[in-house]
């Protein structure tokens, strides 16, 4: 793997290690007292080791003199040594009181963390979620905020303290000999460069590893999901799903390895140069003292500060080596974190109107998909008047479900505009917007929590509320099979839970049903509502359907014309434009495209 350029590297460095102060200021946000605590914590205990060498030598240089003069002075030497007793004590407690420091601003910090990146994945929009790099750079960021910023945090707080103790040293060492202090400083910048450079290359390696460590989770995941469990076990697919994700695993592995052998090598070659460093000093201290220059306590003070030097710089170094690589994965946090949607709320949003008085309007409307390279609805005119019915039919693909995600704001139209009373769907706030507008998708859904919950997220304000509930179960014809769950609207759904109760298809789908009603919006948005119910259950719906939706303006899309002609109107979309426009009977004169899909589906049924 070539390396960068040096003066690349240093640029890098410096911009990566630049994050700090963003990240200092999450924990804060996530933790202000403790992040207090923690830092004077860090300060004190980086001080005591320079009290420590400077009381011993006070104490070697009064015994000393004491044994030169044949006088002892008892009275210094006791209160020199309680000093260091009381030292010792203070040390102790605070060396027991750190860890637990640490632990609570983890655990904050962790838990705010992930707060914030669970926030910001529901506030982007849905156009990300269609992008790969997307994925990539949410993978990335889940990975990292995990536990990277928090060892980020910890390698701050160890260098801070390393410091300050290296400076207290130091101010001991510069009164010796300031040449001998520049030795020890040169000696350590050749661990820092490998350890900066194999941060590098780790995290090179790991980015350019993310696509094939998500494909290696997606066939894992084909291997442990229920939904996959039939079709892997009747095709036998299960050896070779095992081989693909076994092949990308064991190479990443492998390149982590040698990554690491190498990275290990290199810091054993240039670690035995800090030595030198110590060792030249060292003897130094010793003819100084020879040639009683210095004194014994000197001696003592400036071998255990070369001592401390030589440690608190390699430390350093690793931990600077540590942070640095903490901080490269805590970037893609941040990034991620920066991301920002196209689809927001306006500064100054006009209210809702209480009643719909014009109804919605869809003016020259055109819509392309990203990255896609033909649009999926060209040039809709069409208006959905208030409290009416309609139906949208066409073939698969043609843009029936994209018109659904357009009203309600998960994208925008590409040309042309969407109007409510008038006022263009970007002048309303976005929550308020989705709050009015009930919609129940194809592809809904399935909650693993109570049947209550499932129906009760549809106005999650009245939660609580279990008359409405059972309402809403009601009118989706679900309330008699749920008094006959083991707890009713109590029972757990699926197997993820313990007791968890299974349902079959048309259940789940009566559940969501019910989940839109639960909603009292205006407008009622159902996409295929009853494809995976009998024809039963959807004869009962729909000869209640006028009475559910009484007061609404309702928009339904289904590939069964025996629902759709109970549409006030239909809307027949091709290759994404509306084609037809009118009642069932209106399109049935005029014996075009609907005419000829409802003979077929009717023939089918007559065979």
């Amino acid at each position: 793997m070539p390396s960068p350029p040096e003066d690349s590297l240093k640029r890098r460095f410096w911009v990566t290690l630049s994050t700090t102060p963003k990240l200092l200021r999450l924990v804060w946000q996530a933790a202000p007292q403790w992040l207090l605590v923690s830092v004077s914590a860090t300060v004190v205990a980086a001080l005591l080791p320079v009290a420590w060498l400077y009381i011993n030598k006070l104490i070697i240089d009064a015994l000393a003199t004491s044994l030169s003069s044949q006088s002892i002075a008892w009275q210094s030497l006791a209160l020199l040594v309680s000093l260091r007793f009381a030292l010792a004590i203070f040390k102790a407690g605070l060396e027991n009181l750190r860890p637990y420091i640490a632990l609570v601003i983890s655990d904050r910090f962790a838990l705010y963390a992930n707060q914030q990146l669970l926030r910001q994945a529901i506030r982007l929009d849905l156009e990300h979620y269609e992008s790969s790099q997307f994925h990539e750079s949410l993978s990335r960021a889940m990975q990292s905020g995990s536990s990277y910023p928090v060892r980020a945090f910890n390698n701050f707080t160890m260098i801070l303290g390393q410091l300050i103790n290296l400076l207290g040293v130091l101010g001991l060492l510069l009164q010796f000999n300031p040449v001998m202090v520049g030795l020890l400083f040169l000696t350590s910048l050749p661990p820092l460069k490998i350890g900066v450079a194999y941060s590098n290359k780790g995290f090179s390696l790991m980015r350019k590893q993310t696509l094939n460590n998500r494909v290696a989770s997606y066939f894992q995941g084909l291997l442990t999901q229920q939904q996959m469990a039939k079709e892997v076990r009747l095709y036998g697919l299960g050896d070779y799903l095992m081989e693909q994700w076994y092949r990308i695993s064991r190479e990443h592995h492998r390149k982590m390895s040698r990554l690491m052998l190498q990275r290990t090598s290199a810091r054993f070659a240039v670690g035995l140069v800090p030595s030198l460093g110590f060792y030249g000093a060292y003897i130094w201290v010793i003819i100084q003292t020879v040639r009683s220059q210095i004194t014994l306590g000197d001696f003592t003070m400036y071998a255990g500060a070369f001592s401390q030097s030589q440690s608190l710089l390699a430390n350093l170094v690793e931990n600077v080596s540590t942070a640095y690589e903490a901080n490269l994965y805590v970037t893609q946090y941040l990034d991620f974190l920066e991301l920002k949607p196209t689809i927001t709320s306006p500064i100054q949003a006009v209210p809702f109107p209480p009643v719909l008085k014009t109804g919605i309007c869809f003016q020259q409307v055109s819509f392309t998909y990203p990255q896609a390279e033909r649009p999926t609805l060209r040039d809709i005119n069409l208006t959905l008047y208030p409290g009416e019915s309609v139906a949208l039919v066409g073939v698969n693909g043609v843009g029936k479900t994209t018109l659904v995600k357009l009203l309600t704001r998960l994208y925008g139209p590409s040309t042309g505009r969407i109007t409510i009373d008038g006022y263009a769907l970007e002048t309303f706030d976005l929550d308020e917007l989705r709050q009015q507008i009930a919609v129940l998708f194809q592809d809904f859904a399935h909650y693993k929590l109570s049947v209550a919950e499932n129906i009760g997220l549809g106005d999650v304000a009245a939660m609580a509320d279990r008359e409405r509930i059972i309402q809403a179960a009601r009118a989706a014809g679900a309330d008699d099979w749920i008094q006959t769950l083991p707890n009713g609207y109590d029972t757990k759904l699926g197997n993820l839970f313990p007791k968890g109760q299974q349902l079959s298809g048309g259940q789940w789908q009566k559940l969501g049903l019910a989940r839109a009603f639960m909603s009292r919006a205006p407008i009622l948005i159902l996409d295929e509502p009853t494809a995976a119910m009998d024809a039963i259950a959807e004869m009962e719906l729909f000869e209640r359907f006028k009475n559910l939706t009484q007061g609404r303006t309702t928009l339904f899309t289904s590939h069964r014309f025996s629902s759709v002609r109970l549409a006030d109107r239909v809307i027949v979309l091709d290759q994404g434009r509306v084609l037809e426009l009118g009642n069932h009977d209106e399109l049935m004169q005029q014996d075009g495209l609907y005419a000829h899909m409802f003979r077929l589906q009717a023939e089918g049924y007559q065979l």
